[in-house]
């Protein structure tokens, strides 16, 4: 007799399948239309963008501070998701450590993150449940990489989750150039700065003690 389908499996009933798909659009749509024009943008641009009505926007998302943190949501538990593949690909490989577990994450998401990460100035506040949870799911797939790289020989002793993120913010900022030549700037510089870590834990030399990883996120709490 087959196992009954996991929930999440089962095809949803027409509406509901609906308000995904156009919650989905949204979405999408919401990160293009603030990339291109700053969080200026009306919801009307994003409803507009996304080729569904603003009522369906509004009613998903009361106010535009709740769109953008959703993307929030998105942007950190993506990049949850992607250190924690990377960890288990690293964690199984036989072969020699290249560019490392933090070089791969970082690549990857300069590359192919679709969300932001960083809450936006200003923002006050206890982080919201789910943005938290994804936040700690970023911690602990980081811990994983950072671990592995130094004791891979691939990073310096005293570099840490923090750094990662922080790295990530100084090799993407925003260019006006067309994405791939903006991402192909980024990865240059990235290539130079692994290079750089790579020598340095190579000579047995640490660095000063980086930055904690709640020192990271606690801009989002004050």
């Amino acid at each position: 007799m087959p196992s009954p389908a996991d929930p999440d499996d089962r095809p949803l009933p027409g509406r509901k399948r609906e308000a995904r798909a156009n919650d989905t659009a949204v979405l999408a749509a919401a990160r293009e239309v603030f990339s291109a024009q700053g969080h200026g943008a009306s919801m009307a641009d994003v409803a507009r963008h996304a080729g569904v009505g603003v009522g369906s926007v509004y009613r998903r998302y009361p106010t535009k501070e709740a769109l953008v943190e959703a993307l929030r949501v998105h942007g950190v538990r993506e990049a949850a998701r992607l250190a924690a593949e990377v960890a288990d690909e690293v964690g199984a490989s036989q072969e020699d450590a290249g560019d490392g577990g933090v070089g791969t994450f970082l690549a990857r998401q300069i590359t192919g993150a679709t969300g932001p990460i960083l809450r936006p100035t200003g923002a006050t506040g206890p982080l919201p449940a789910d943005l938290a949870a994804a936040t700690d799911d970023l911690h602990s797939a980081l811990d994983r990489l950072v671990a592995h790289d130094r004791a891979s020989g691939v990073l310096p002793a005293g570099f840490t989750t923090a750094d990662v993120m922080q790295l990530l913010l100084h090799l993407r900022p925003s260019l006006p150039f067309p994405r791939a030549e903006a991402d192909a700037l980024h990865l240059r510089y990235l290539r130079l700065v692994l290079a750089g870590l790579r020598a340095r834990a190579g000579e047995g030399a640490g660095l000063d003690d980086g930055p904690r990883w709640d020192q990271w996120v606690g801009a989002w709490h004050d």
